[in-house]
């Protein structure tokens, strides 16, 4: 190592100096063959190390009767050699297992189908159950799959009930952001992230509290952000949906909060790209006054992360975000309008 940081500095500094060029012969058959041994290793074929197996979804099903069996997903050997899978099913609100299948798939086998069924006979019309599906290769790799399973009651005219049981799977999102109902920065200003990170125009004139849906992911609803106002002082807080719930699963990996007294004065919307922290914090009051130079007509910018379920309680879900219901439209534009004109707006409609 000594040697070849010896032999770049000559490279940089001083290329035809005697003692360079006498260090550098050697130097250069090192190279040589250095360089035909990546070309060589170039020239071999990749090889895909992603996994011994493919896991193919069934996303979502309904089971022909409270006691039939449907197919949950698939396992494909992709290994080259044959495989023992186990395959675990885990009732996360009775916190005990109510399944286990263990496969045999040889290499070059089709596709295996799981098959689940209705493991808990729901009573109530709406009740609904999670599970997890753990997927283990024997002496290899361990995947994890979250489904609820939903009851729904129908009537005839008869006053006859038919249950019907869906089963729908579980996204997982990892450290997904989360930020407050409002308009997108991409579509203000697409040059600022091409991320879905919301802004909220908010009128601090108003005493009281105002409640912001939080939309993580930009497809679910999570919880709420309040904003409550008493004269001059204004706290900031939220709330996530189900958090009182036992096995409450979502993960709050970080939070932001911060004002604007303009759209103008957003230049960088990643708070790990700002040059400072936040003024602003959730839960500690501020001044209008002091901080925000009295101005009420202001930009609110909220940047969560969390990890969470589709199902964040073995009992709940959360619900998708559709941005174009006619209410969520309808206060989008109210909010634009509240702001100060913005050329990028202006030039976007």
């Amino acid at each position: 190592m000594h040697e070849l940081l010896f032999m770049l500095r000559c490279m940089v500094e001083a290329p035809n100096q005697e003692h360079c060029k006498e260090e550098w012969k050697p130097m250069k058959r090192f190279m040589s063959i250095a360089l035909a041994l990546l070309l060589l290793v170039a020239l071999v074929p990749a090889t895909a190390a992603s996994g011994t197996i493919k896991v193919a979804e069934n996303r979502s099903f309904r089971f022909k009767s409270p006691d039939a069996e449907a197919d949950v997903f698939t396992i494909e050997n992709i290994s080259k050699k044959d495989l023992e899978v186990t395959v675990t099913v885990y009732d996360q609100s009775a916190h005990r297992y109510v399944q286990t299948m263990t496969f045999s798939i040889l290499q070059g086998d089709a596709p295996v189908a799981v098959k689940a069924y209705v493991y808990d006979k729901l009573r109530w019309n709406g009740d609904m159950n999670t599970y997890m599906y753990t997927i283990k290769v024997k002496g290899g790799e361990t995947r994890q799959l979250q489904y609820a399973q939903k009851l729904t009651i129908r009537k005839d005219k008869n006053n006859v009930e038919t249950r019907i049981y869906d089963q729908a799977y579980g996204n997982y999102l990892p450290r997904n952001t989360v930020s407050s109902f409002g308009p997108h920065f991409r579509d203000v200003t697409p040059r600022l992230t091409d991320l879905w990170y919301m802004f909220t125009p908010i009128d601090l004139s108003i005493q009281g509290r105002q409640t912001f849906v939080l939309v993580a992911s930009n497809m679910f609803e999570v919880g709420e952000a309040y904003v409550d106002v008493n004269q001059d002082t204004v706290t900031v807080s939220y709330y996530m949906f189900d958090q009182e719930k036992p096995d409450f699963s979502t993960e709050l990996i970080s939070e932001f909060v911060t004002f604007y007294n303009s759209y103008a004065d957003v230049d960088i919307v990643e708070p790990e790209n700002m040059p400072g922290p936040s003024a602003f914090a959730f839960n500690q009051p501020f001044s209008i006054q002091n901080q925000l130079g009295g101005d009420t007509n202001v930009l609110m910018f909220i940047r969560n992360r969390i990890t969470y379920y589709r199902f964040p309680t073995p009992r709940s879900e959360y619900i998708r975000f559709w941005e174009n219901k006619p209410e969520y439209i309808a206060r989008r534009e109210a909010m634009l309008n509240m702001m100060d004109p913005i050329m990028a707006v202006e030039s976007n409609k």
